[in-house]
């Protein structure tokens, strides 16, 4: 058996239990089985910082397009009864009161409160992209291609930052569009910018994807 068609149990409990820093990070490995997108990372921080529950998170990592192909390999009873409330509930007309109708499963989740997931969050991408972007040999020919997209890795860790202390996402993901992929707004129809739930989870990605260049 591969390791692609390995399944494990998850401890839904477990990652609701998990401690602040380690909650987000312990999520995707466990319901994705890789570490957080950076864009990912910030967004879920964010809707810890303004008050989502981290049932809410669990159940909509798991209910993207990545969470649903993973669901196979990572096995929870729970969490499947938990999306399948989520699914239930979430066109309910109550706004962010519907996502109290979501199971707790016993857990009080008061640890969040006092927790500075924005500052945790900043600290958290500036080490990941200090360990993952290791110095090029200076003597090494860099392949044109593979230097515009450093180039543009560089340029959305910017972006990042900058929308973090802005504590808006949304602008993020609306300016990270690359230049020759942008259109200009119909005159008649005013510009909006995108939903990062909205983005692909292969999208979001990208920038996770593009910082393991330097290790393989």
């Amino acid at each position: 058996m591969s390791d692609s068609e390995k399944t494990h149990t998850l401890d839904l409990r477990g990652l609701l239990t998990l401690p602040n820093a380690a909650f987000i990070p312990g999520a995707f490995t466990a319901i994705l089985g890789r570490e957080p997108d950076v864009v990912g990372l910030v967004h879920y921080a964010l809707c810890l910082q303004r008050g989502s529950s981290r049932a809410l998170i669990l159940a909509e990592i798991r209910s993207s397009p990545e969470g649903r192909r993973h669901a196979f390999h990572a096995v929870s009873v729970e969490l499947d009864t938990l999306v399948t409330r989520y699914q239930k509930i979430r066109h309910l007309p109550l706004g962010r009161r519907r996502w109290n109708l979501l199971p707790t499963f016993g857990i009080d989740h008061q640890e969040n409160a006092g927790f500075d997931w924005e500052r945790w969050a900043t600290d958290y991408v500036a080490q990941s992209t200090k360990r993952d972007a290791t110095p090029i040999p200076p003597d090494m020919p860099i392949h044109p291609d593979l230097a515009n997209r450093v180039e543009e890795l560089q340029r959305r860790v910017n972006l990042l930052f900058d929308a973090m202390q802005q504590s808006d996402v949304a602008d993020l993901m609306a300016q990270c569009v690359p230049m020759h992929a942008r259109q200009e707004p119909h005159p008649q129809t005013p510009h909006a910018g995108l939903n990062p739930a909205a983005v692909s989870w292969e999208a979001r990605s990208y920038l996770h994807q593009l910082l393991k260049v330097f290790r393989e």
